[in-house]
């Protein structure tokens, strides 16, 4: 019978072939830097940018976790603000578990309590695995991993015994914030295994795990907001990551009962979580080149976008349009008046002009008309 895996205690430098490595620290280091900077000197605001980045992780996120709802949904949502279904829910859940989190490193840092305090956010509402768990609160039963209908016998990875996950959960805590000489993004791809190995939760871990990532960087100052993503690119390959987490779960046999075993099993342990991090290390390297990639094409279309209103409207104002427009490429016209001093009439005025232009393209409605930035979503899909 399948037992509660054992977590190996941090720091262990025998966890991985560091010389196996070198060449992709250094150029996802430097990718990510590049992408902090294109942000910050980017011709939008930032936090424009920032909003729909963060969207578009809080989709890939969840959607690891089966969740259904696309980029285009979500647009629709923030302009109609209907009542969300679950997926929605879990989807604006992630949103916002991001900004507290990283409210929530001015005070204090990784630390229990602020991963209790995430996860509570992500499991709120009606969620899936609501009614399994309590949101904020480490499990107190034995939860298992398998594909749907399996059972604890068939399981693909037992977690750790409940009553053992504050202590393994308080040994990478410290290895969080003990200053290391390990690269920093290493270290974050060791922290994800080792979380998601701990499984804290009994549902809501993977979720609560790669939010970990962004608000890591952000405290360890390699992106200057919690705005680096890997989720997207982990979710093209979920399968694959899927595998590689659980191929660093390797049983390793008792040193003094079998040296033999244990020296072949520790050679297991050290390419397994290599290949780990080796995937991890693509991964922001992929993610940084499409951010890359968005936030240039973004910033064209926004230039283009300004000139062309311009020439339409001689007024300092559309230019506050356009940058909700930016900021929310499916809306009506209340988004806009929500968000801005500016008189029906005047707006209707310039939201015709930008539609005859083919700027925006409008469903035509009388009542409750939608506008869409199709130049803009066609960039952030």
């Amino acid at each position: 019978m399948k037992k509660p895996y054992v977590p190996f205690q941090l720091p262990n430098n025998e966890l991985l072939d560091i010389n196996k490595l070198i060449n992709k620290v250094i150029k996802a280091n430097t990718d990510i830097a590049i992408y902090n900077e294109k942000l910050k000197s980017s011709r939008i605001r930032p936090e424009l940018l920032l909003n729909l980045l963060s969207l578009r992780e809080a989709i890939e996120s969840t959607k690891i976790e089966g969740t259904q709802v696309t980029m285009d949904e979500m647009l629709d949502y923030r302009a109609e603000k209907k009542g969300p279904n679950s997926d929605i829910a879990e989807v604006l859940n992630y949103y916002e578990a991001l900004e507290i989190g990283e409210e929530l490193l001015k005070t204090l840092p990784i630390s229990t309590r602020l991963i209790k305090r995430v996860h509570e956010i992500l499991m709120r509402g009606e969620v899936r695995g609501k009614g399994k768990i309590i949101p904020g609160e480490f499990r107190t039963s034995q939860n298992f991993i398998g594909p749907k209908g399996a059972t604890i016998e068939n399981a693909s990875f037992i977690p750790p015994e409940p009553q053992l996950v504050n202590e393994y959960i308080s040994n990478l805590e410290k290895f969080i914030n003990e200053e290391t000489e390990t690269d920093n993004l290493i270290k974050i791809a060791i922290i994800h295994a080792q979380f998601e190995t701990i499984h804290p939760f009994s549902d809501g871990n993977g979720r609560t795990g790669r939010i970990l990532v962004p608000l890591y960087l952000f405290e360890k100052g390699l992106i200057s907001k919690a705005n680096f993503f890997v989720s997207e690119s982990l979710e093209k390959d979920k399968f694959k990551y899927y595998q590689l987490l659980n191929n660093t779960r390797v049983v390793v046999a008792d040193k003094e009962d079998n040296e033999v075993q244990y020296n072949k099993d520790m050679q297991r342990v050290k390419e397994n979580f290599t290949e780990w991090i080796e995937f991890f290390l693509k991964a922001c390297i992929d993610q940084a080149a499409k951010n890359i990639d968005k936030i240039d094409k973004i910033n064209i279309l926004y230039e283009e976008t300004i000139t062309k209103s311009r020439n339409l409207v001689r007024s300092s104002g559309i230019q506050d349009v356009i940058d909700i427009i930016f900021e929310y490429p499916i809306f009506t016209s209340n988004t806009i008046k929500e968000r801005l001093k500016i008189a029906p009439a005047t707006l209707n005025g310039y939201l015709k002009l930008l539609v005859d232009a083919k700027i925006i393209y409008s469903d035509g409605k009388l009542r409750n008309r939608k506008y869409f930035f199709y130049d803009l979503i066609n960039i952030i899909r």
